[in-house]
């Protein structure tokens, strides 16, 4: 009964909320003709790792972006394609949302945290902003403080599972949308 209460929780907290990222980033980047190829997932998979690579080598040589990718685009892109990526970037999000409102919350409200903006502020948030990306790139690190089992393969295991039905998801809704040649 155990295991299956942890399957549970695993499809609850990683598995649904990896595969709606998913399949909103890899559609939206298909919908975009980002992707070429679209209806064949291994290509897809080595498609979006190539995202990342060019991404880091136009960073590295300070060339200008492609200026294809949107700017959430381009998060994703610096953290990686594929699985990694999807969930590294889940992870920042899920994160620096949470250190947001938390922030807000703690001034009393948006109204108080605007009053209260000052330079020790603004560093706090850099330094936090920077933190919170160390810990999207260590991201299974960061989920295992997090969950509590002794079973951490079942949540990789679903994650993956998510990412994958997810990128499929995404491949259908774009083929289905796509006009017939």
């Amino acid at each position: 009964m155990g295991f299956l209460i942890e399957v549970f929780w695993a499809l609850m907290m990683v598995g649904v909320p990896i595969a709606a990222f998913t399949l909103a980033m890899v559609w939206w980047a298909l919908q975009q003709g980002y992707f070429k190829e679209a209806l064949d997932t291994r290509a897809l998979g080595r498609e979006m790792k190539a995202m990342s690579r060019k991404h880091k080598k136009n960073k590295k040589n300070k060339k200008e972006e492609d200026v294809t990718l949107h700017p959430v685009q381009k998060k994703w892109a610096a953290f990686g394609g594929g699985f990694y990526g999807i969930v590294a970037f889940f992870t920042w999000v899920v994160v620096e949302v949470t250190e947001i409102i938390t922030m807000i919350m703690n001034f009393g409200g948006l109204i108080e945290f605007l009053k209260q903006i000052d330079f020790n502020l603004i560093l706090h948030i850099i330094v936090e902003a920077i933190t919170n990306f160390i810990a999207a790139m260590i991201w299974p690190v960061y989920w295992m403080k997090r969950i509590d089992t002794e079973q951490t393969w079942i949540w990789f295991v679903i994650a993956y599972g998510g990412y994958w039905l997810g990128l499929k998801l995404a491949q259908v809704l774009y083929g289905r949308s796509r006009p017939e040649p």
